[in-house]
């Protein structure tokens, strides 16, 4: 591999693009430079309706991976312990349910929060 592209030349392209990122950044704080605009990324203006849209639409994101989180967590807990060959004991089993069910219904609430 080194043949092809060398550590130094990897190293170089590193650099080159962390000073492209630092002049986009420097061209959205420093507006009023001419030159930095040349750097300046694109940005998409979009109205408060399409914000609220997307807004939405990530609540509702949130929402389901919590419930998937609440499903899975138990089976998660299950399986590591199995493949340790440990036993499973009353209080963790307790515990991650309770977590289990706070995350589903952290997750049905945010759902109903958001509509």
């Amino acid at each position: 591999m080194d043949a092809l592209f060398p550590h130094s030349a990897g190293a170089i392209l590193l650099g080159v693009l962390a000073i492209v990122f630092a002049l986009a950044w420097l061209a959205r704080a420093r507006p009023h430079v001419a030159w930095l605009q040349v750097f300046r990324l694109p940005t998409v203006h979009r109205s408060e309706e399409q914000r609220a849209a997307r807004r939405r639409s990530a609540n509702r994101m949130a929402a389901l991976e919590l419930i998937l989180a609440g499903l899975v967590l138990p089976l998660v807990y299950v399986a590591l312990t199995v493949m340790m060959f440990n036993d499973l004991k009353t209080l963790p089993m307790l515990l991650v349910g309770a977590g289990s069910v706070t995350c589903v219904g952290l997750g049905i609430w945010a759902f109903l929060r958001n509509r």
